[in-house]
């Protein structure tokens, strides 16, 4: 899997920008650099082939505040974490990193308001993973994310829910990145926003030089409109990751070997965690093996997801990257990469999926209720607000099909209100019974259209032809078009693309086994200790 076309070229691009730049750790900081096309449209920027864009002095006074309110906010944020750890008696778990167990260390976000809601954490990225390592006589210690919220009262409740990870038996406990400062560290990311500006500038300084229909423009274009971006996230993961790998240096050699599992997106706090370790490891730390779990469904728009052999030259990636499925696999990388089990995912292979009978909405299914056109909504609100205008007209005509809208988890229907009808019908319960109980399902920039392919249930992508600024976050790969999925530009193309489907609905059964098999694994229990090496 390779972006190709101009996506290809974009990534490229940014390949040759950031094997300089990355080597800078104030530049390791820049989201854009990340490569993920949502900051500064970067993406849509190349291929509209946008013109520059003037900018006076207005634009750069507000530049100068949102830089200063992004960073100071985030930088509150954490002092405000090392607070309450010390209200609430939190210690660092520094004796089940110093014992004489094995040790795995997971990495992945917490959602602070499912916390705070919940009053206790739950594994959403890696399920199953910690039980697997404890099963195998293996201590486990949480390196957490905090996520989703800057809310003092937020942070405070998902604190106290976080903090009961008590060390106990394999589970020993939690850790924050506040948890692994020292005093001199607080100082060091003060420094960190300070000169941070002055290095972004020279890099913007080195691309002015290149022709405006060059893909090296439309990023110094982005950079330039997101110079305002909060840069405080992956310098703290850095220091973070020093401290940690400097800590688990000092384990006995009788304590057995110390890994990191971590949930892998290519950001910038991924490349963070890897520069700590390495800075720790060349002051005579052993080396700290990093798995990059990248198990989750992704687009080829996501460039950030894509391999850039140039940031494994300078150790920024994970000792092994686990993909979800074979389709994920890169024909060629100087990484190491294997398909890893499917740990969110082991419901598309439960044997009421297999091989489901979906028809499309006006089919009897379900007790004789008729099947619904189910609405799935995506995390990014571009996506979101796109998939709401088209089934805005279908959800409103007395005679078309039913609609039912299943919003992100992360996102608020209230904020798209003036898009929805009134009074709209919203799904509820699993994911996995609002797919077996849709007739066909819509959206875009949602990995659960790929799961509801998966399943057989038929799938209308509102996405442009790819290479397109229309193109949009499109999960699905080209095959099964046709049967399993179409394209659909406007609630117009809706009919044609029902009746092509259900045209080709003896197929579907066979290519949605194929489609499953691609880009997914069983994650079996032995398939997750072999993947770990647990």
């Amino acid at each position: 899997m390779r972006p190709g076309g101009p996506s290809g070229e974009l990534f490229a691009a940014f390949a040759r920008i950031t094997a300089k730049a990355f080597q800078d750790d104030r530049l390791l900081s820049c989201p854009t650099l990340s490569k993920a096309p949502n900051y500064g449209r970067v993406l849509e920027r190349w291929l509209e082939g946008a013109p520059a864009q003037p900018r006076g002095a207005g634009f750069w006074r507000r530049i100068a505040l949102r830089y200063m309110a992004s960073n100071g906010g985030h930088f509150l944020f954490l002092l405000l974490s090392a607070l309450y750890i010390r209200l609430l008696g939190w210690k660092r778990p520094d004796a089940a990193l110093l014992s004489v167990e094995p040790l795995v260390l997971v990495d992945s976000f917490a959602l602070l308001p499912e916390i705070a809601r919940e009053g206790a954490y739950k594994e959403r990225y890696l399920p199953g993973l910690a039980e697997a390592a404890a099963g195998q006589g293996q201590a486990v210690v949480r390196l957490h994310r905090l996520y989703g919220s800057r809310s003092p009262k937020t942070l405070w409740r998902a604190c106290r829910g976080l903090a009961r990870l008590a060390p106990s038996g394999p589970e020993r406990g939690g850790l924050l990145e506040a948890h692994l400062f020292t005093g001199a560290d607080w100082f060091r990311l003060v420094r960190h926003c300070c000169v941070y500006p002055f290095r972004l500038h020279r890099l913007i300084r080195s691309l002015a030089h290149h022709d405006r229909q060059a893909p090296e423009a439309a990023i110094r274009e982005a950079l330039l409109d997101t110079a305002g971006q909060g840069v405080l996230s992956g310098e703290a993961r850095r220091i973070a990751a020093f401290r940690l790998g400097r800590l688990l240096a000092a384990r006995p050699q009788e304590a057995g070997r110390a890994r990191i599992v971590s949930w892998y997106e290519n950001q910038t706090v991924n490349k963070a965690l890897q520069r700590g370790l390495a800075q720790a490891e060349a002051l005579g730390g052993g080396h700290i093996p990093v798995t990059g779990a990248q198990l989750f469904l992704w687009p080829t728009t996501l460039l950030n997801n894509h391999p850039d052999d140039g940031e494994a030259a300078l150790g920024l990636a994970p000792d092994t990257v686990l993909v979800n499925g074979p389709y994920y696999l890169p024909k060629a990388s100087g990484q190491r990469y294997a398909v890893g089990p499917s740990l969110r995912y082991g419901h598309v292979f439960a044997p009421h999926a297999a091989g489901s009978e979906a028809g499309v909405p006006g089919s009897k299914r379900n007790s004789g209720a008729e099947a619904p056109l189910l609405v799935l909504l995506s995390y990014h609100p571009e996506e979101t607000r796109r998939v709401l205008a088209l089934a805005l007209p279908l959800a409103l005509d007395a005679n078309g099909p039913g609609v039912t809208y299943r919003f992100h988890p992360a996102t608020r229907p209230e904020d798209f209100a003036g898009s929805l009808p009134p009074h709209p019908a919203l799904s509820g319960g699993s994911l996995m019974e609002a797919l077996l109980s849709a007739g066909a399902v819509l959206g875009a920039g949602s990995g659960s259209l790929a799961e509801a392919a998966a399943l057989g249930v038929p799938v209308l992508s509102a996405t442009g032809e790819p290479g397109t600024p229309e193109e949009g976050l499109n999960y699905l790969p080209e095959y099964g078009r046709g049967v399993l999925w179409e394209r659909v530009a406007g609630a117009d193309d809706v009919p044609g693309a029902f009746a092509v489907l259900a045209a080709a609905a003896g197929k579907r059964r066979e290519q949605a086994a194929a489609l499953r098999d691609m880009l997914f694994c069983e994650p079996t229990p032995e398939r997750i200790r072999q993947a770990f090496d647990l």
